[in-house]
């Protein structure tokens, strides 16, 4: 029996990409600072969160290459030992 993790997976990393942003928000938000000091203070959290997303991203493009390989293999594996009781 094989258990499906990829939508644990990827609430996961949802959750913590949404607890990133509302905590930075939160922390940026109701920090004593100025107006000028803020949007910067905002600015750099969004490259920083947007940098984190991408290597999410990225992460996500090679395990979904690794995956389609594996059930290639497979399918090849399936086909060829199908051939071989037709065969037979």
């Amino acid at each position: 029996m094989q258990v499906n993790t990829s939508g644990k997976t990827s609430g996961f990393i949802t959750g913590v990409v949404v607890g990133g942003v509302v905590g930075s928000l939160a922390a940026i938000l109701f920090a004593p600072m100025s107006g000028k000091r803020l949007r910067r203070k905002i600015s750099s959290a969004t490259e920083d969160l947007i940098e984190e997303v991408n290597g999410y991203v990225e992460t996500g493009k090679e395990k979904a290459d690794e995956l389609l390989k594996e059930g290639k293999k497979k399918a090849e594996s399936i086909l060829h030992d199908a051939k071989k009781l037709v065969v037979s």
